[in-house]
């Protein structure tokens, strides 16, 4: 007889909750839509074993012509040594995350290495690293009810992966992906006000961009390169996007269809690479503190005081390739 093994679900793991606005609710393929919902957290709660309970609201509203799916939260600010310090913590409590360990080890190659200036977080991220309470997550994902999207997989050349934009969506509300640069808003806002809440701050994956070894890259010229590295630029893991129509911290080049990356900045129709711990986007994850193995103990909590609100974060995430 062939005996089959259960397996406990962690008792410290990432808890994404679903709020499904009537814009979802109240739709004719609303159990499809959720479904893929469901579906998207069902991998990223599976990945990631940080004891973080959130929830997300989500709606399905028309949007511009060449947006897929966008994310709307409130960033938060937190001193250089103290978002470094919350690493270290979370680094030491779960060895086994050597991306981290090795990202920590190189931050005096990249960017900010003088801890000067302040970081931007999503309020995900700072509940995961113990700088802020579960309550800070206050994030709306919007699916664009006028693109031809799959609710479900396999995916034809003609649609759109919505599980795969979902997945880049939630991403973003952890920290990663377009959330994860202030350049955007350099390359934007900061133009007409320097005083901006973004503008003397870098996102949690500026600390990682770089466009040679030693060589920290921070700009938003198109022509320049810019790559995801941990180890102060020796690797590249995937390059980094420089296109000012997309996210200058989702991945770069844009999709070509089927196995196409999830944070991809543009993607075309056809379905994207399964999310798993082989994906650019799970070492990404690791990189800014979210752990793959369940944790003996609970991350170390250090003071919510310590973290200053706020900036309102708004992306047109992943657009359409052209």
């Amino acid at each position: 007889m062939l005996a089959g093994l259960a397996v406990a679900t962690p008792a410290h793991a990432l808890v994404v909750t679903p709020v499904f606005d009537s814009s979802i609710t109240g739709n004719g393929n609303a159990a499809a839509i959720e479904g893929a919902i469901d579906s998207a957290l069902g991998t990223i709660d599976g990945l990631y074993a940080n004891p973080v309970n959130i929830s997300v609201d989500f709606t399905y509203t028309a949007a511009a012509a060449g947006n897929l799916l966008s994310t709307t939260q409130y960033m938060y600010a937190v001193s250089y040594s103290t978002y470094v310090n919350a690493l270290s913590l979370d680094a030491s409590a779960n060895p086994q995350n050597t991306v981290l360990a090795t990202a920590l080890a190189h931050l005096s190659q990249g960017n900010d290495a003088s801890g000067v200036n302040e970081l931007a977080i999503t309020g995900a991220q700072a509940a995961m690293l113990g700088l802020g309470s579960s309550s800070f997550p206050n994030a709306t994902i919007n699916i664009n009810s006028t693109q031809s999207f799959a609710f479900a997989r396999p995916v034809s050349s003609s649609q759109y992966d919505l599980i795969g934009g979902l997945e880049h969506e939630v991403d973003e509300v952890l920290g990663g992906g377009g959330a994860g640069s202030t350049l955007n808003s350099i390359a934007g806002s900061c133009g007409t006000d320097p005083t901006g809440f973004f503008c003397s701050r870098y996102g949690a994956l500026d600390l990682y961009r770089y466009s040679a070894a030693d060589t920290p890259s921070f700009t938003t010229s198109s022509g320049a390169t810019a790559y995801f590295s941990v180890d102060g630029g020796t690797t590249s893991i995937v390059g980094f996007n420089q296109n000012s129509n997309g996210d200058y911290a989702d991945f770069s080049p844009a999709g070509t269809g089927a196995g196409q990356l999830i944070q991809n900045a543009f993607n075309n129709t056809g379905q994207d690479e399964p999310y798993t711990t082989n994906s650019p986007e799970f070492l990404m994850q690791e990189a800014i503190g979210w752990d793959a193995v369940p944790e003996p103990s609970s991350l170390a909590l250090l003071l919510s005081s310590v973290i200053g609100m706020l900036g309102l974060y708004e992306r047109r995430k992943r657009p359409r390739a052209s």
